[in-house]
């Protein structure tokens, strides 16, 4: 009996350390679309607003000024809001940058080193000096 309880339990004590199979996700996401004979009217047309601002906010800036109006504008806005938030993100990273590596200090040469004990040496023998 105490030998299977010691073997059950060293058995439980190395399943804990076991290699388990990584999760692909949750199985409960959805990663099909609906077929487009199923779509009411609005989803075709969301669709197609979607599929058309995939092509549109790669354009560059020369190939943009041609477009629609109310697409100008969308394009104008997700640039500009991209341009902060990149401004934005450069600022945090050299804020990191300083603070995961902050400057090094130079180190001393054996002359300064020596300067340095001789001041020291003197600035012990001026206050003895000064207490008698």
């Amino acid at each position: 009996m105490k030998t299977a309880a010691v073997f059950v339990s060293l058995l439980a004590g190395a399943s804990a350390f076991g290699i388990t199979r990584p999760h692909a996700g949750s199985p409960v996401v959805l990663r099909a679309a609906i077929a487009e004979e199923e779509m009411t009217e609005n989803q075709k047309e969301i669709l197609s607003i979607q599929q058309k601002w995939s092509e549109i906010r790669h354009y560059s800036p020369e190939e943009a000024a041609n477009l629609e109006p109310e697409w100008k504008e969308a394009y104008d806005r997700f640039n500009e809001k991209y341009d902060e938030d990149m401004e934005r993100m450069t600022e945090i990273s050299e804020k990191l940058v300083k603070m995961i590596e902050p400057p090094k200090v130079q180190k001393k040469t054996e002359g300064q080193r020596r300067r340095d004990k001789w001041a020291k040496v003197q600035a012990l023998a001026a206050i003895r000096a000064a207490k008698k």
